[in-house]
């Protein structure tokens, strides 16, 4: 307190005199009269204020202290008539802040005790505006927090933002919201928003915005209304508040948005209808919820006057169909008061909804009735002639798009002149027309002519004529159904020749294709059907140009009975109608969430066509692709129902349906049901059976049984019947949809679908009948296409609802025996887990468990799906191999998709099966010899086969033999210890397979060689040739070719029949483990085998076995068996190398050879290097052709599934299939850099470079030798800048380095380099788009700059250059860096930084060479002003950053050069600073360093928020890391200094604390214990330092603390912790006093689950000190010296006890009072509601309180005890302390007892007088309590604290020995410790321990 001021004089006083000046009034008095204080003076409110706020910034220090006690004070002042009220006004001084609650409990309580009037506190005090704002803030800040109980009648006397009375007129959930708890919430106080606001907006944000959370957290919507209360201007943050806000509650529902509304309305009506205008333009389809808005509030009429007149007509035209307003009406009132405005905004209304292009507007099409009565107001009302012309326009196109509104507008004597009307004489020659027609006088054709002649005619009469009968043609349609026959068949012709023959285009031809489909829609037989059919048929020829409107005419489902030569013409002459049928069928899906049908894309009246209840699968019988389920039949289920005359009600009753659909509730459904009676009639039933399925139940499925009781409320059979069908025709769809597969939302609809289907059928006890759904067939449907993802979880929906059912609940044979199938899939599959979840869920939900369920054997023994079905597929898989005549059409059996783990398909002759398809993979050598002589060949099939079949039973069961003797010893061994059968049977068969393979491929292939050779021979010579002609070269050649081939036939054999061997010789083991687990729970260990070998115990870590099984190490080993090919399959290499590069391999194609498809995962086949260049030669030639087609896009333009993109990520897999990776990714990488200098597109040249860098990324070795190459390497095609600018941006070229190089080159004369290195420069640093700075080519330019010393043109281009880049980088004058601050300064500044670290990097580089440098930058001005400095230090260290995120791949030396030249820079800069003042230079460069790290800090912060994830802390870590070291260096011999510049780190520390910058989370552990910073901050003097690391240390726990509680670690913080333990326990070695002395803060905030760290913590002690052994038999723990001195506790452990509850405890330690503070003391420890919700599953209890109460009273009972003399036997026996603590143990429940246990538990360390009084409080707690449980946690508490590894704190040894072994406390005698016998071991253990260290 530096103010002099009279009024500052009583505070001094006071605070000099400390708390005693207020103990008493005498006390008081005293002070007063030393500074002569008088109340009539005109300062005194201001004294005594100042007075008020000391004490509540300087509280008590101790417990010990005497506590301010302001009621003295106001005692001693009585005399003087204080004015209070202005007291607490006069708070506003500079000096005045709180700091806690406490602080404003106690300005409260002062005012209340020195107030005698009875006032209310003056909360208006705190309103308004203060001069010290910081003081405000911080007082606001604890009024919000504090409970409104303090203040209770200040709070109701405030103004209100709400009254219960604003709500009386509200419906009741509103006025129930609107609660008198509500009303009395603090934020329900106008003023305090107003005042938050204000300050908000004239001074920082940042101190209010923590106020303003917690209101936007606690009262959201007070703090919203009181905003919108708030007088205008508004500031951004306020307006964005409320904006934020408004949207919020304008699109949410429930009872807090409808309040807010209400209330809104009242207060700002402007603001809620600008909220409603920007929620309509932001989404025109808000408007049901404006008009629900508008209607719950009742001010339609009001929101209806808004200016926006596109809006105020949308919302009428809503309401008036919903009968909410009379449009008409409306509209005239309207036109009256805007006038010619507003009858223009109604031409462009209607204008906007006749447009032809739906997309163009995004407001649903105008109903005709609309329509009318828009025409009628507008042709009754006067307007301008503009706007009549306007009016004409538009209602010619209404009359030819709707011609029945000629009957409801009124005539157009009315209106303007119109097309429509046509003279008398026009009409009476039409009407002749057409008399002749009938009559049959003139042809069809004889019309169409004259049509024709009269379209185009120039005759105007003409023209009308053929207009006059086009519109009396349309005008008739709807009364086609009472024509005759005859006629009507001469119309048909009519109707269809005018589409034929082009009569009728545009809007005239989509009025005419309508009629035909709406026709076409009516049962077949009636007068429509046939009109339709034959004007359809008339104009068939056509119907290609419309694919779209055939798929429609296909989704009619009695067209094709009715008329299947329409179908079937549709389909042969427009298969893309077929195609589109499909299309559309599957599109059924997507119209589940989509609003409209698939329209075809030229006719706007089909566009409105809704989705059709039709059956897809009437056609696609004829469709080119079978469906992949055929288990579903939808065709009967509404058989016989065509008698209905089935059509869409017109829009005004879907509407009015539609509402009250979206509106049904448990409330009002009685009410509901009667209004949709009286609207829903049966011919609308297919159309809303289709509405309720697509757009309700598939997307609703938490309302689906509301929806099924609506339903049962109609009543209806037939409307049941036709939402059975729509279902099974979506289902069906769906299941047959490749979308659904792929597609996660689709899956989600066919699920919503399925749980539908089984409420309406199984729930209902209905049954779902086989032929329509057979759920058998569709899951082995699924399982043989691969579609079980589908299957699976719809099945799992539908049966879930059996637990409804009364009939279809198990032992439902129907049902038990789909769930046997889900079973065998669930046990023998390759299941996903999504899967097995959902059958495990459906057996869940069915109150079954799935393991008890025995699986069938459908699929087991079900024969197997083979390669017979289908030999010309088997061809196309092989990629067309030629086919011999020997090739037999048997092949061998594959498997389905999704094998089946346990199922082994057996073959009564496999070699049989798979020799004959060795045919079309034989090679001949030389292919000539044999092409010649086709003969041959059949002889050399023959040869192999007889040859194979030979040797192959005697080599498989030999091989087999020895693999599976060897594979049972070594796995029966390695797997004693492993419970788990079925990775021991997974190991057994890899490992099985491997051996049995490998043993037939050595021992067959020498044998079979010989026998091939002889063979082929003896045929030969019988076949023609001597022993002269024997083609002995031919033979021997042939025969090496395919002995690969055979001995892969017989290696497969081998491994097929090993696996069942190895099954019967382990099926006892695998049984072991089995009935183990399910007998007992237990896992089972073969202990004969693991004692029967020699050597388990004698076996390093690694390999020895132990329980629960192998490691994952130990693991790996067989897992290695998959990945050891011995011999690579001719199938698969053939397969691999011709598989088409662009398509997708088949997942359900196998192949019969493969000797790879077993293992843990499928192990990449190995290449040779051969195939491995083929297969990158063919993928590069790819990649060439599809570059070529778009060369000038860039690689960062191509879409992510570009197939350049797909085949440049192919290129990198390749090396790893082959045998030396790294050798195969150089050879690949040599060839991309030969292309890549070739290359002469832009595409090209990046394709190239990141395969290049895809490559760099496999090996080291290909990283080294590219970066060498290409930087070092003399060769000419390097001097290619469009390719080594690519290189450079992509980072394989580093600048630094080839800067280096181009002036090394440059210097001795290398031809070609001045004219490249120039060129380079150019298009790296002065191009538009700049990847480098000229800083980066700094040698480069010196070196050409001596070259143009020289002179003549050679050196021109040089000149040219530099004055180009000087002109770049010129410094700017004092007007131009106005003007280009951000870009020539910073680039100014960086060749300046650029300059520093060239400087930096010189051998000869030394301090002189360093000051001068800083001398030349202060004489450019660089460091002299505070702007341009911090952007000097600011680009500086993001062009470090940057630099070591560029190079630190390359190289990493490099990447750190820029780091390491700032910390120098730094360094340098503050050892050369000095104070300009002249008066204290240490402190002037200590503030110069601490300016320095907040730039850097700040620096960091925004590259952690922009760069998130990708966030690189290295660069950081380093410069800070470096800054500690060098200052270390520089100024350690000066310890004053030194330690302030300690304080600058430790406070730049604090603020990058992991929990605000956690991806610099391990940089920050690293720093805080740097050994340049942690130990010398700790060692400095006095214990400065210690403050300041603990801090640190408390932001550590409290980062670890949620992950410490949440169970299993992850990798990263594993890590972590342990860095942290690593920390800990070197301050317990090196300073165990520091966590001696805060040892509480740490405890307090490390989780109850860490014990080990917590221990670490307790077990420190002085070093000084030198412990008893606490195993030494009769240790007098009393006798000790240390016993009787107090610790020291650096620790504020007071601060988490309130000041009231303190005061109340106080008082009870010191005589007992209070005597209701016991009674209370267990609510006062509970947790707020508060803090309970903020962390889910947090404590019941405040446990920092709980630790302070623990330690507070403990101290407080220790002083006593230590106090009284020896004689007393038990001292601690009936005092206060032990009072709370017995209380405390009895009152709380479990949990609260053991945090309190816990507690006393962390104050038992080193001997002192806290661990003696805290040991024996435990032992009296656990001798004197009746209640076994209590001991029990007693013992819980110490035991899992010794458990543990070391260390153990002293304190918690010499209680548990002393409770265990003294028989006063009879440990032993208590159940517990015999409850279990695990636990009865581990006590025992503990006994045996103790006694014998004793």
């Amino acid at each position: 307190m530096n103010d002099n001021s009279e009024s500052a004089a009583l505070a001094k006083a006071v605070r000099d005199a400390g708390t005693s000046s207020c103990k008493s009034v005498n006390a008081a008095n005293e002070v007063l009269r030393q500074v002569g204080f008088d109340y009539s003076a005109q300062y005194a409110d201001v004294a005594l204020a100042r007075a008020l706020g000391m004490m509540v910034s300087k509280p008590a220090k101790s417990s010990t202290d005497i506590p301010w006690d302001f009621k003295n004070l106001a005692s001693a002042l009585s005399n003087q008539s204080v004015n209070w009220v202005n007291v607490i006004n006069a708070l506003d001084y500079p000096e005045f802040k709180i700091i806690d609650a406490a602080g404003f409990e106690f300005i409260v309580a002062a005012f209340r005790t020195a107030d005698k009037n009875g006032s209310r506190f003056p909360l208006e005090a705190l309103w308004g505006r203060w001069n010290n704002v910081d003081g405000q803030v911080s007082l606001l800040r604890e009024v919000v927090k504090a409970s409104r109980s303090l203040l209770l009648n200040e709070w109701s006397a405030s103004s209100k933002i709400f009254t219960r009375e604003n709500f009386t007129q509200s419906n009741l959930d509103v006025q129930t919201h609107a609660s008198s708890e509500l009303e009395s919430s603090i934020w329900n106080t106008l003023p305090l928003v107003e005042t938050l606001m204000n300050i908000a907006d004239n001074d920082t944000q940042e101190d209010v915005k923590p106020i303003l959370d917690l209101g936007l957290k606690s009262s959201t919507e007070l703090l919203f209304l009181g905003l919108a209360q708030l007088r205008t201007p508004w500031s951004p943050l306020h307006q964005d508040l409320v904006s934020k806000l408004l949207h919020v509650y304008l699109t949410g529902t429930g009872v807090i948005p409808q309040f807010v509304q209400t209330r809104l309305w009242q207060v700002n009506q402007g603001l809620l209808v600008s909220g409603l205008l920007d929620l309509y333009d932001h989404d025109r389809s808000s408007l049901p919820k404006i008009l629900k808005i508008s209607e719950d509030l009742s001010i339609l009429n009001k929101i209806l006057e808004v200016n926006s007149y596109t809006f105020a007509m949308d919302l009428a035209v809503m309401a008036s169909r919903r009968d909410l307003l009379v449009l008409d009406q409306w509209l005239k009132n309207r036109v009256t008061v805007s006038q010619d405005n507003f009858v223009k905004a109604c031409l462009d209304y209607i204008r906007e909804g006749l447009r032809q292009d739906s997309q163009a507007s995004s407001r649903k099409d105008l109903p005709v009735e609309t329509i009318a009565i828009f025409l009628q107001v507008l042709l009754a009302s006067p307007m301008s002639q503009e706007n009549s012309a306007q009016l004409k326009g538009i209602y010619d196109i209404c009359m030819q798009l709707h011609p029945q509104l000629a009957n409801a507008v009124p005539s157009v004597d009315a209106s303007p002149a119109t097309t429509m009307e046509f003279s008398a004489e026009v009409e009476e020659a039409t009407n002749e027309y057409y008399k002749r027609i009938y009559r049959g006088d003139v042809s069809i054709m004889e019309i169409v002519d004259l049509l024709q002649r009269f379209k185009d005619s120039p005759d105007a009469r003409e023209r009308d004529v053929y207009s006059c009968m086009i519109h009396n043609l349309f005008d008739e349609y709807r009364f086609f159904n009472t024509y005759r026959e005859k006629e009507l068949s001469i119309t048909s012709d009519l109707f269809g020749a005018l589409v034929q023959y082009q009569l009728v285009s545009y809007i005239p031809l989509g009025i005419a294709l309508r009629y035909v489909l709406d026709a076409l829609r009516n049962p077949p037989g009636s007068k429509m059907f046939n009109f339709g059919a034959q004007a359809l048929t008339r104009f068939q020829s056509r119907l290609q140009e419309w694919p779209t409107y055939c798929s429609h005419l296909l989704l009619i489902p009695h067209l094709q009975q009715a008329r299947p030569d329409i179908t079937q013409y549709i389909l042969t002459i427009a298969p893309s109608a077929s195609a589109a049928e499909s299309q559309d069928t599957s599109v059924v899906s997507e119209n589940l969430t989509s609003s409209v049908a698939p329209p075809p894309p030229t006719l706007q009246e089909i566009q409105r066509l809704p989705p059709q209840a039709s059956n897809p699968t009437a056609t696609s019988s004829q469709a080119q692709a079978a469906p992949a389920f055929t288990s579903l039949n939808v065709d009967t289920l509404t058989s016989g129902q065509e008698s209905v005359d089935y059509e869409a009600p017109n829009e005004q009753t879907q509407d009015k349906i539609l509402f009250i659909v979206n509106n049904v509730s448990q409330n009002n459904i009685g009410t509901k049901l009667a209004e949709m009676k009286g609207l829903l009639r049966e011919s609308a039933y297919r159309w809303f059976s289709n509405y309720i399925v697509v757009k309700r139940a598939s997307i609703e499925p938490n309302y689906h049984a509301l929806y099924l009781q609506f339903l049962d409320g109609i009543g209806s059979p037939l409307l049941y019947r036709h939402i059975l069908h729509e279902t099974y025709v979506n289902i069906k769809i769906l299941m047959n949809s490749e979308k659904t597969v792929q597609s996660s939302s689709d899956r989600t609809l066919l699920k919503n679908l399925g749980s539908w289907l089984g409420g309406m059928t199984l729930a209902r006890n209905k049954p779902i009948k086989h032929k329509n759904l057979a759920f058998k067939e569709l899951i082995i449907e699924g399982y043989d296409s691969n579609r079980l993802i589908v299957v699976i979880p719809f099945v799992c929906k539908v049966l879930e609802q059996c637990n409804k059912s009364k009939v279809f609940k198990p032992p439902n044979p129907w049902l038990v025996g789909i769930l046997r199938l889900l079973v065998e899939l669930f046990q023998f599959a390759d299941l996903t887990l999504q899967l097995k979840f959902a059958i495990e869920v459906l057996c869940k939900s069915l109150e079954l468990d799935w393991k008890n369920i025995e699986p069938s054997s459908i699929l087991k023994d079900r024969p197997p799906q083979g390669l017979v079905a289908n030999s010309a597929s088997l061809a196309q898989n092989f990629e067309r191999l030629s086919t011999s005549d020997y090739s037999s059409p048997a092949r061998a059996p594959a498997q389905p998709s999704t094998p089946l783990s346990g199922t082994i398909v057996t073959r009564q002759d496999s070699t049989n099966d798979l020799i004959p398809s060795l045919a079309a993979f034989v090679t001949f050598n030389p292919p000539a010899f044999f092409n010649e002589r086709p003969a041959l060949k059949r002889l050399v099939h023959l040869a192999i086969d007889r040859a194979i079949k030979e040797i192959v039973a005697p080599v498989v069961d030999r091989s087999v033999t020895i693999a599976g003797i060897s594979t049972r010893e070594m796995i029966m061994k390695d797997f004693a210890m492993e419970p788990n059968e079925e990775k021991m049977r997974k190991a057994a068969h890899l490992m099985v397979q491997n051996l049995a393979g490998s043993l037939a491929l050595v021992t067959c292939k020498e044998p079979l060689r010989v026998s091939m050779v002889n063979i082929i021979r003896t045929l030969f010579l019988q076949n023609g040739f001597t022993e002269q002609t024997l083609p002995e070269q031919s033979i021997l050649m042939t025969v090496n070719e395919n002995l690969d081939l055979a001995t892969s036939v017989i290696e497969k054999a081998a491994i097929e029949k090993a696996i069942p061997e190895i099954e019967e010789s382990l099926a006892t083991s695998f049984s072991n483990r089995k009935k183990q687990r399910e007998r007992t729970g237990q896992p089972y260990y073969d202990m004969a085998t693991y004692q029967a070998s020699r050597y388990p115990a004698n076996l390093p870590d690694p390999l020895r076995i132990k329980p629960p099984g192998l490691s994952l190490q130990q693991l790996r080993v067989y897992e290695d068996f998959a990945r050891m090919s011995s011999v690579q399959s001719p199938f698969d290499v053939e397969r691999s190398i011709r598989a088409p590069l662009n398509t997708k391999a088949d997942s359900s194609q196998e192949y019969p050879f493969s000797a790879n498809d077993v293992g843990y995962e499928a192990a990449p086949a190995v290449l040779s290097a051969h195939q491995t260049l083929e297969k990158f030669t063919q993928i590069i030639g790819e990649l060439e052709k599809l570059v070529s087609l778009s060369p000038t896009i860039p690689w960062a333009g191509l879409p992510p599934n570009h197939d350049v993109k797909i085949l440049a990520q192919l290129v990198p897999l390749l090396p790893a299939q082959s045998y030396s990776p790294d050798e195969m990714a150089l050879t690949f990488s040599q060839k991309v850099v030969q292309l890549l200098y070739k290359s002469d597109s832009t595409l090209s040249r990046e394709v190239y470079v990141v395969l290049l860098e895809q490559l760099c990324e496999l090996s080291s070795k290909v990283t080294k030798e590219v970066t060498e190459w290409l930087i070092y390497a003399d060769d000419e095609r390097k001097f290619n800048v469009p390719v080594t600018v690519t290189l450079i941006k992509a980072g394989l070229v580093n600048l630094v380095d080839q800067d280096i190089q181009l002036a090394r080159l440059t210097e001795i004369g290398r031809p070609g380099v001045v004219e490249f290195t120039i060129k380079l420069i150019r298009e790296c640093v002065l191009s538009e788009q700049p990847c480098a700075n000229r800083n980066e080519f700094i040698n480069s330019l010196s070196v050409l700059h001596r070259l143009t010393q020289r002179g003549g043109k050679a050196v021109e281009p040089i000149v040219l250059l530099i004055e180009d880049i000087r002109r770049r980088s010129q410094a700017p004058n004092q007007t131009t860096k106005e003007i280009n601050e951000n870009t020539l300064l910073k680039e100014q500044l960086a060749f300046i930084f650029a300059e520093w670290i060239r400087v930096y990097q010189l051998p000869t580089a030394n301090d002189k060479a360093y000051g001068a440098f800083i001398n030349s930058i202060q004489q450019q001005g660089v460091l002299k002003g505070e702007e341009i400095s911090s952007l000097f230090f600011r680009v500086c260290t993001e062009m470090s950053v940057e630099s070591y995120l560029k190079y630190k791949s390359a190289n990493a030396a490099a990447a750190y050069q820029g780091v390491d030249a700032f910390v120098k820079l730094i360094v340098t800069l503050v050892k050369h600073y000095s104070d300009p003042q002249g008066v204290n230079h240490n402190m002037a460069k200590v503030t110069y360093l601490t300016t320095l790290l907040s730039i850097i800090v700040l620096v960091l912060a925004q590259a952690h928020e922009q760069r998130r994830e990708q966030f690189n802390q290295k660069p950081f870590l380093r410069l800070f890391s470096g800054l500690l070291t060098e200052m270390m260096a520089t100024y350690e011999s000066s310890p004053g200094m030194y330690f302030q510049i300690l304080t600058a780190f430790s406070n730049t520390f604090q603020t990058l604390q992991p929990m605000v910058f956690p991806g610099f989370t391990f940089g920050w552990l690293s720093l805080i214990s740097h050994r340049a910073f942690m130990p010398k901050l700790l060692l400095a003097d006095g214990s400065k330092g210690w403050p300041l690391f603990q801090k640190l240390l408390v932001s550590l726990f409290r980062l670890l603390n949620p992950f410490l509680v949440g169970g299993e670690l992850q990798d990263t913080t594993r890590a972590l912790y342990k860095g942290t333990l690593r920390v800990m326990l070197v301050l317990l070695h090196d300073f165990p006093e520091f966590l001696c002395d805060y040892h509480f803060s740490f405890c307090d905030v490390i989780p109850s689950s860490c014990i080990q760290l917590r221990n670490l913590i307790l077990s420190a002690f002085p070093r000084n000190m030198r412990l008893p052994d606490p195993f030494l038999p009769n240790l007098k723990v009393d006798l000790l010296t240390e016993i009787h001195h107090p610790p020291r506790v650096l620790s504020d452990y007071t601060s988490n006890l309130p000041l009231g509850f303190k005061r109340d405890l106080d008082a009870f330690l010191r005589n007992r009072e209070q005597a209701g503070f016991l009674a209370n003391i267990r609510e006062a420890l509970a947790a707020d509601a508060a803090s309970q919700n903020l962390i889910s599953g947090g404590p019941k209890y405040n446990v920092p309180m709980i630790n302070a109460l623990v330690m507070y009273v403990g101290v407080n009972g220790a002083t006593q005890l230590h106090a009284q003399t020896p004689e007393s036997s038990s001292p601690i026996v009936q005092t206060p302390s032990m009072d709370i603590y017995q209380q405390l143990l009895n009152e709380l429940d479990p949990e609260g007892r053991y945090l309190l246990l816990s507690a006393i538990a962390n104050q038992l360390r080193y001997p002192n007088s806290h661990t003696h009084y805290f040991s024996r409080v435990l032992l009296y707690l656990f001798y004197e309590t009746s209640q076994e449980s209590i001991k029990e946690q007693i013992t819980r508490v110490l035991l899992e604290r010794l458990v543990v590894n070391r260390p153990h704190p002293w304190g918690l040894l010499i209680t548990f020995i002393e409770l265990i072994i003294n028989p006063r406390y009879a440990f032993w005698d208590h159940a517990f410790t015999r409850i279990d016998p695990d636990i009865e071991k581990l006590f025992d253990s503990v006994s045996r321990s103790v006694k014998r260290s004793t």
